[in-house]
């Protein structure tokens, strides 16, 4: 028997994003908002301020508050273990992490209405890159790509994963059933330290790989992939620089899933 989702909650990491992009997401938002009242599904959303120039009590909610930027990894386990303390009303149903300019909040919805009908565990929406003015891949050759990262995940075949992921489209939209999700918050912490360890770093960006790999872990089966559409990415995403700094985080984070369990 399906669980039905009667409360949600999204939550966005911010850092670099500016105002006007922040007011836009939010307004989406809000038609989100009325839509699952509707169909009487309480839904919440909340900011995790990871030293953001541009957040403001006026301009949104934000569940946790960091005076510099942390990064990524830390601003989303600690955004997760908040979610999972309380701290902000009832505890949800349904978790949906999601960005301000790569993903469509409007999209949710139809998350939530995939989740009320099956068994999912989680939901993970890649979004493809696309610069304007260049022709976008075709339909089924992403669609291939999907299920090829897919079918790499368990067992791990890191040769795939590194061909596709952050290099065909990243995948840090994502859902997951709390009671799921929360299982693999030991992980979460303990894959910090094991990145110090291989690194002599503190861990940044690359998280979302990572608890992608971890879900497949504990419950391939019930995680399931739905495209999520086409973003025209950050521009210092599109340098040669940045695509090979990807490869090489995408490589440790497959390490520290390998330390993990993950094989």
């Amino acid at each position: 028997m399906c669980t039905p989702i009667r409360h949600v909650v999204a939550i966005s990491p911010t850092y670099l994003e500016p105002v006007g992009m922040l007011q836009a997401f939010l307004e989406k938002l809000e038609t989100v908002k009325k839509q699952l009242i509707h169909q009487e599904i309480g839904f919440f959303h909340y900011f995790l301020d990871d030293g953001s120039q541009a957040m403001s009590e006026e301009l949104g909610r934000s569940l946790i508050v960091h005076n510099k930027n942390l990064g990524l990894t830390v601003t989303l386990i600690e955004g997760y273990e908040a979610v999972f303390g309380g701290r902000k009303g009832a505890r949800p149903d349904l978790v949906v992490r999601i960005d301000c300019q790569e993903h469509d909040p409007l999209r949710i919805p139809e998350i939530v209405d995939h989740f009320s009908h099956t068994n999912l565990n989680a939901l993970l929406l890649p979004v493809c890159y696309w610069v304007a003015g260049q022709p976008r891949t075709p339909m089924w050759r992403t669609l291939e790509q999907i299920v090829d990262f897919r079918r790499a995940l368990k067992p791990l075949k890191p040769e795939v994963i590194l061909a596709i992921y952050n290099q065909v489209f990243p995948l840090g939209f994502q859902a997951y059933r709390t009671d799921f999700l929360e299982g693999l918050l030991p992980d979460f912490r303990r894959s910090t330290t094991i990145f110090r360890e291989l690194t002599g770093k503190e861990p940044s960006w690359g998280f979302d790989l990572l608890a992608i790999m971890l879900a497949a872990r504990d419950d391939l089966d019930n995680i399931d992939f739905r495209f999520g559409g086409w973003m025209e990415p950050w521009l210092e995403n599109r340098g040669a620089d940045k695509i090979a700094a990807q490869q090489e985080r995408a490589k440790t984070m497959i390490e520290v899933a390998k330390r993990l369990g993950c094989a």
